[in-house]
């Protein structure tokens, strides 16, 4: 059964077993071949040892746990430990009761970490020197510490209410039907915050359409499209559809939305979200490895999203084995950058675009936007949204609203 949010699970309620430990070993040594995101890898293990669900949390726990001290326990443990090492390391720590293990010992870990050397600040934030360095580049040290520490945090489950199917008020109602308790987020009008995972799919509420998960700061993208119930919309990085479904039920599913995305995969996964939704108004695209536009639609549309692929370091709370990888900045903005031109072209003149990532980094926000503000003269900066965990709670993301200058005689924009 699929559940939304990850992270620490409340270890005191259950009893480790050496089972437990030594699957979190096994999935823990994929993850930091990473090959696959944490979460797809943590369910592979869960259907071949056919976990129950006490059994799910306390291997999350530990997988989660570690990658959220990951940095520190290699500095303090060595190159050579094993990844059952550092799940042992994790339960010290956290003060985790251990089961017998013949695998390793806890009383030579123990000392080891104890006899280790003194953190260096990266280490501390569990970060790579590398992010670490970049984000007190960025937002000087205090901030950076800050924002690292939020980072390092389990993200909130975070649903968005249907408006299709009604308001927030009543689908706090649907939600408290179905036994969950649930607050409105501080941000979103559409957002509410739950106070613990979720049997997502088994909820009669996500079944009827009434919620889907979503990120508060995700949901802050869509509302900062202002898109309007007529109009003629893009979303460019489609995906499997997050915001497509957001930006839908705010147009009050009247006008024409396209979802565009270089994966028929991504854009197949959408189906049953549309069916649960209600959405009737989707047009989907697949792109071409070039990321070329069906002619046709080149200056028609009204407003053009573009959730470009970056390095995701704005979601280390919901995916926090990304701190492991050391993107190749320059190779996204490049790709970022391309991205952006060919969406431009399907701008209409008086016409509205959004560049937006779930990055926390300038090089790729503010450097690529500043670059193709400068090649491409017919677009000027309209209102900058940036969200950060430390200080909105959020993911952090970065988004511009870009304006396509009018064209004279242009007819205005549709209703």
């Amino acid at each position: 059964m699929n559940t939304i949010g990850s992270g620490t699970a409340p270890e005191s309620r259950f009893s480790a077993r050496a089972s437990h430990f030594l699957t979190a070993a096994q999935a823990l040594a994929e993850i930091l071949l990473a090959r696959r995101p944490a979460d797809a890898i943590v369910h592979d293990h869960f259907r071949k040892a056919r976990s129950g669900s006490r059994d799910r949390a306390l291997i999350s726990s530990l997988v989660y746990g570690v990658l959220r001290e990951i940095f520190p326990l290699r500095t303090l443990l060595g190159t050579s430990a094993s990844t059952l090492d550092f799940c042992v390391a994790h339960a010290c720590r956290a003060g985790i009761k251990l089961p017998p293990l013949r695998e390793t010992d806890p009383d030579s870990l123990r000392a080891t970490m104890a006899a280790g050397p003194e953190l260096p600040a990266a280490a501390r934030h569990n970060l790579s020197d590398t992010l670490w360095q970049r984000l007190v580049a960025q937002y000087s040290e205090p901030e950076a510490s800050a924002l690292a520490m939020a980072l390092n945090q389990e993200a909130a489950v975070d649903l968005r209410i249907n408006l299709l199917r009604g308001t927030r008020e009543q689908g706090l109602a649907r939600l408290a039907a179905d036994g969950v308790e649930a607050y409105a987020t501080a941000h979103a009008e559409t957002g509410v915050r739950v106070g613990r995972r979720l049997p997502l799919q088994s909820l009669p509420s996500y079944l009827e359409g009434w919620i889907e998960p979503q990120d508060e700061g995700s949901q802050l993208l869509a509302l900062a499209m202002a898109p309007k119930s007529g109009e003629r919309i893009a979303d460019f990085c489609a995906g499997a559809g997050g915001k497509t479904l957001a930006l839908g039920a705010l147009m009050g599913n009247t006008g024409e939305l396209h979802a565009f995305d270089s994966s028929a995969a991504r854009l197949d996964r959408m189906t049953p979200r549309l069916q649960r939704a209600g959405l009737t108004m989707v047009s989907r695209h697949t792109l071409e490895s070039d990321v070329t536009v069906p002619p046709a639609m080149i200056g028609s549309f009204d407003a053009v999203l573009v959730d470009a692929p970056c390095s995701g370091s704005g979601t280390l709370r919901r995916h926090p084995e990304l701190r492991l990888q050391d993107p190749d900045l320059l190779s996204l903005a490049a790709t970022q950058a391309a991205v952006l031109r060919k969406a431009a072209i399907l701008v209409r003149p008086g016409g509205r675009l959004m560049y937006a990532t779930c990055s926390v980094l300038a090089e790729e926000n503010e450097a690529v936007t500043a670059a193709f503000l400068a090649k491409d003269r017919r677009f000027i900066a309209g209102e900058m949204l940036r969200l950060l965990p430390h200080r909105d709670g959020t993911d952090g993301y970065y988004a511009l609203m870009l304006r396509r200058d009018p064209a004279p005689g242009a007819p205005a924009a549709r209703r």
